[in-house]
């Protein structure tokens, strides 16, 4: 799966072109520190307009829709690990339903509750 396809998918589930590659972060499992998970870098500035993340799993052969709707987080560097104005997330594969930042310097941010769909391929 790639995030073209993966746009286009949910687009068409949707009904609508939503996403597109401006809006929209793609993120597959990569190890990291003795885990594995999916890195999103968000732009400070970008919490104030609507985003979209997919991230996927090769080994479940699925990928989630997550939307964070535009100041759903108000104070995003209160939250999360940033550098350089961007908010660095590393989300946990181990606990998929949890969807929670884990990295040190964050505050264990979930996004499970911005889930909107799951997609198999």
């Amino acid at each position: 799966m790639t995030k073209i396809e993966a746009i286009q998918r949910v687009n068409k589930a949707l009904g609508s072109n939503t996403l597109n590659d401006r809006n929209t972060q793609w993120s597959t499992v990569v190890p990291y520190a003795g885990d594995e998970g999916w890195w999103l870098h968000i732009p400070l500035s970008g919490f104030r307009q609507e985003w979209h993340f997919l991230i996927c799993s090769e080994k479940t052969k699925s990928f989630r829709h997550i939307t964070l709707k535009a100041n759903s987080i108000l104070s995003p560097a209160t939250k999360f690990r940033c550098k350089d104005q961007m908010a660095d997330v590393f989300i946990s594969a181990a606990n998929p339903k949890k969807l929670a930042d884990v990295l040190p310097g964050g505050s264990k941010f979930s996004f499970s509750k911005y889930v909107v769909g799951e997609y198999r391929f």
